[in-house]
């Protein structure tokens, strides 16, 4: 190997678990305030509280859905009531997991080969905390779990163990997301690469991952075609053509930085005699975004850009694996890009991107704590202006979209002093859907810790 891959392999080891540290650290705090339960978070717990079933409402991510709710279901089934505690649960399968399985992508690559760890890498820095604020966003697991499929049908196809796994791990990408469908496109073409070469079980294995990947690309592309909602329709067009960027007035500062990286650390290597002064530029840049996110938050977290990026994982993975399809092919490995002007930058963003995810679980948390007030001093209906008055004083964009949203009304209810209902808050008018008729005693959310009688016997009277 050259002294350049080396050293660049060497650099590429400290910045993975430099990114795996910090990711860990942030996403337990956001674990620990149940951030999970944000939009549709708070109401897929509910279900599950109810009766410790899991909740597969998506048939196109059944794989994701089912990872996401395990933690909480698991809970729920040992006896765990509390909604708080389940709330975290939930939160530990939606933000434990990419972490889990980008460590699980360092495990199956060979000891030789870690540098293509680049690839789930860069996935966990740039593209999940673009779209991290959002309970049940799918995209952030399953860009994992396609990463995990990718490298183990890359490199381990030749070993029994490794075959088995790709095999197994293919067939649950098939139905992870809408947004795999090329990326498993990619795994068939690893794979059928394979199969000439190969012998025995391996030659079946590559033959196996070949077909079940197409196959689960015909599947994702049924469910792209005629989703289940008409809104999942127009959520996957926003998050390809370029939403998860934001507005000039919601600008989601996760994003831009990860665009300002991603071009700063080509432009280290492009100009070789500037690379410093580019990337001091690129730092300076991508920090700018964290510090501007920071001083006026309220303003800038916006958890409806989040909600737009929710498919940018998916979408950037893809891009990656078509890209490791062509280092592959000319013999060439990511270490060979790595440098320390480039890592310079990287790091940069890691302390950005490690900066607004934390500011946004305190946001999170303040307004759960505020929230948690309203409903155990409130009696009854509490409508969205009396909630918007008493909760958002400042005129916070952040806590405007949260109370406008349905979402509000089932996180009002499981945030009930000792799961006593007294209050419900209802979201705006403007909302087309809710999920619970208050008028209507029978249509209440049912789970062995609240408590209705007070409610009901408030909106009798």
């Amino acid at each position: 190997m050259p002294i350049e891959a080396t050293r660049g392999s060497a650099l590429l080891r400290r910045l993975f678990w430099f990114a795996i540290g910090v990711s860990t650290l942030t996403a337990a705090y956001a674990i620990v305030s149940a951030r999970g339960l944000v939009y549709d978070g708070s109401f897929y717990l509910m279900a599950i509280a109810g009766d410790g079933k899991f909740h597969l409402l998506e048939p196109a991510r059944l794989s994701v859905q089912f990872l996401q709710q395990l933690p909480a279901v698991l809970g729920a089934r040992v006896g765990i009531a509390d909604l708080w505690s389940l709330g975290r649960l939930f939160s530990l399968g939606m933000y434990g997991w990419p972490v889990v399985l980008t460590v699980l992508c360092w495990v199956v690559l060979p000891r030789g080969e870690k540098s293509w760890i680049a690839g789930p890498l860069v996935n966990l820095v740039f593209a999940i905390p673009a779209a991290s604020f959002i309970g049940i966003s799918e995209g952030l697991i399953a860009s994992c779990m396609l990463w995990v499929a990718v490298l183990l049908v890359m490199f381990r196809l030749g070993d029994r163990v490794g075959a088995v796994a790709a095999l197994v791990t293919t067939a649950m990408c098939g139905a992870v997301h809408e947004e795999a469908a090329l990326c498993l496109l990619l795994i068939g073409w690893f794979a059928a690469a394979q199969f000439a070469s190969a012998r025995g079980f391996s030659r079946f294995a590559s033959a196996g991952v070949a077909m079940l990947a197409v196959a689960g690309a015909c599947n994702m592309a049924h469910w792209i075609v005629t989703p289940r909602s008409a809104i999942e329709r127009g959520d996957f067009l926003v998050s390809l053509l370029g939403g998860f960027a934001g507005s000039p007035a919601a600008p989601n500062l996760s994003a831009i930085a990860a665009m300002v990286a991603a071009l700063s650390i080509p432009m280290t290597l492009i100009a070789r005699r500037q690379s410093v002064f580019v990337a001091v530029a690129g730092v300076i840049a991508v920090l700018a975004c964290g510090i501007a996110f920071a001083s006026a938050p309220d303003a800038l977290a916006a958890p409806s850009r989040f909600f737009a990026a929710r498919g940018l994982p998916v979408l950037l993975t893809t891009i990656i694996a078509c890209i490791f399809l062509i280092l592959r092919r000319r013999g060439t490995a990511p270490a060979r890009f790595v440098t320390w002007p480039g890592a310079s930058v990287f790091v940069a963003l890691v302390v950005s991107q490690s900066l607004m995810q934390v500011i946004a679980t305190d946001l999170w948390r303040d307004y759960v704590r505020d929230l948690r007030a309203l409903v155990g001093t409130g009696q009854g209906v509490i409508s969205h202006s009396e909630a918007l008055e008493a909760l958002n004083r400042d005129g916070s964009r952040f806590r405007r979209e949260l109370l406008q949203s349905w979402s509000v009304q089932p996180l009002s209810i499981l945030l009930a002093p000792a799961g006593r209902v007294r209050a419900v808050v209802e979201p705006a008018e403007t909302e087309r859907w809710v999920p619970y008729d208050t008028r209507k005693p029978q249509m209440l959310p049912r789970a062995p810790e609240l408590d209705w009688s007070h409610f009901v016997a408030r909106s009798a009277a």
